[in-house]
């Protein structure tokens, strides 16, 4: 057996047998059993349903959870992926049915409890579908009185560079009030209003509160800032305040909104390279006009007749971060030859990024891009995101993640177009 495998598995197993009042079991109609990590409260008639990311649960989660029992929020943590022995990771919970989640939300509700659902991520798509089987099944729905969702991803699939997202049918077909904890250091930032405005067209009350100074999973990730641990202490008195806001509707609609298409789970990213991947038709790049680092304006169309690659980046992006020493070993070995670089910071001051770039030498443009409108302007959705255009401007190629940008593959894509 690895030890190194089975640490983490072994480590939130023992945090959940100190910190838990006690476990307990839900048995679906098939006979599976979904264990269930239970923190009881002493008072309250409160209880949180924290359904766990696709990433799997956390540690962390344990000590949040205690706080609430202590506020009288009875708090129940099932644990999806060892219910079925699914590995966690991207798109891992695609496999639970919603029905599953349904005899949870019955199993917590059968106590008289008010029931809130908790759900990160692509784990609120889930919530969502199985609070609509839960409408659908009983017409006193008083006691589910909604979801929290911190970070909700509901998009089909991650859109790429450029590429239009495609929601969810389910996100415009819940009526359910919705209450999004919305990180500020993250894509998803930038596209909350969207997510909020789908989730509204199904007649769902929608609440957005954007948390400063947090990432995705900053209450569940293993490396964690200063200003998300403290924000993680908070996180009991800030979920408090959503459940007393999604108390003012009462519960859910007796009835759920109409679908108008076939129910969906998220898919995964599509296909293709694992580095660039060709751009639909060709597609003339956007107009791009932002301060540079180093005073002064930028224009992309000053570069005319040079190949350009169009990094958006942000400082709190590990994978950002990471792929900017390749950047600039690319930019030297390219650079002579006609390829010029413009890595936008996304979100940020210009302060904070030059002190993030003071001991990092970079010889590449970097543009400030404070307020995010050339973020959403060229259709992006995530961090690190790069365009590739050619010398005319077209875009040839795009690209979702962190490269190594003088990888042969990519320095073979770059000297195809810089030859042209």
């Amino acid at each position: 057996m690895n030890i190194k495998a089975v640490l983490p598995a072994l480590l939130y197993l023992l945090c959940t047998a100190l910190a838990a009042a006690g476990n307990t079991t839900v048995t679906l109609d098939n006979g599976d059993e979904i264990p269930v990590a239970r923190y009881t409260a002493a008072t309250g008639n409160r209880l949180l349903l924290w359904l766990p990311s696709e990433f799997g649960l956390s540690p962390r989660q344990a000590p949040t959870a205690e706080a609430l029992a202590g506020r009288g929020i009875e708090t129940w943590i099932p644990d999806l992926h060892s219910a079925w022995f699914i590995p966690a990771g991207r798109y891992s919970l695609n496999e639970v049915d919603p029905a599953a989640v349904r005899k949870l939300i019955e199993a917590a509700a059968a106590g008289g409890r008010e029931v809130y659902l908790m759900a990160p991520g692509r784990t609120a798509a889930l919530a969502l579908r199985a609070l609509r089987e839960y409408q659908r099944r009983h017409r006193d729905t008083h006691a589910v009185r909604g979801l929290i969702s911190v970070g909700p991803r509901l998009f089909l699939r991650t859109p790429q560079g450029g590429e239009a997202e495609e929601f969810l049918p389910i996100a415009s077909a819940s009526n359910v009030p919705v209450y999004i904890l919305q990180p500020r250091d993250t894509g998803g930032f930038w596209r909350v209003g969207k997510v909020a405005e789908m989730l509204e067209r199904g007649g769902a009350p929608v609440f957005v509160q954007v948390l400063e100074q947090a990432r995705d999973g900053f209450n569940l990730r293993h490396e964690f800032t200063p200003q998300e641990k403290h924000l993680t202490e908070r996180l009991p008195a800030i979920l408090e305040q959503a459940m007393r806001q999604l108390d003012a509707y009462a519960g859910l609609p007796a009835e759920p909104a109409p679908m108008t298409v076939e129910d969906r789970a998220p898919e995964a990213e599509r296909g293709g390279s694992a580095l660039l991947r060709p751009y639909p038709d060709a597609t003339q790049a956007p107009a791009l006009e932002l301060p540079s680092l180093k005073r002064g304006t930028a224009r992309l169309e000053e570069l005319r007749g040079k190949v350009v690659l169009v990094n958006f980046w942000a400082t709190w992006c590990p994978p950002c971060v990471k792929e900017i020493p390749s950047l600039e070993r690319l930019y030297g070995k390219r650079g002579a030859r006609g390829l010029e670089i413009l890595a936008v910071a996304v979100g940020e001051d210009r302060k904070r990024v030059a002190e993030f770039l003071a001991d990092k030498p970079i010889s590449f443009t970097v543009l400030l891009d404070a307020e995010g409108r050339q973020f959403k302007r060229w259709g992006v959705h995530a961090f690190p995101t790069t365009f590739v255009l050619d010398r005319s401007h077209r875009i040839r190629y795009a690209g979702f993640g962190a490269f190594a940008w003088d990888n042969q593959e990519v320095l073979d894509v770059l000297d195809g177009l810089l030859k042209e």
